[in-house]
């Protein structure tokens, strides 16, 4: 089986895991904090093309949900809603 790292803190991820998806591959995420500070970071990056902001993004949770986004600024929003509770 091939090793999950986390896009964040780049530790060994747990099965199973946050799971985000867009156009290009699978990225995992140890926990929800993780997943929050890497969407949010991405999104508030001065320099992130159009084509990034405006992409599909699809989230799998630990739980098996899975949530849609348009765009990364849903994603951190979610993600910000998420982890605060």
């Amino acid at each position: 089986m091939k090793r999950r790292v986390c896009s964040y803190d780049m530790f060994a991820v747990p099965d199973p895991s946050f799971v985000m998806k867009d156009t290009v591959g699978e990225m995992y995420f140890c926990n929800l904090r993780c997943f929050c500070v890497w969407s949010v970071q991405l999104a508030t990056r001065p320099n992130l093309s159009v084509d990034d902001k405006n992409s599909a993004y699809s989230l799998t949770t630990p739980s098996g949900e899975e949530h849609q986004f348009a765009g990364i600024v849903e994603v951190a929003r979610w993600a910000t809603a998420n982890a605060i509770g």
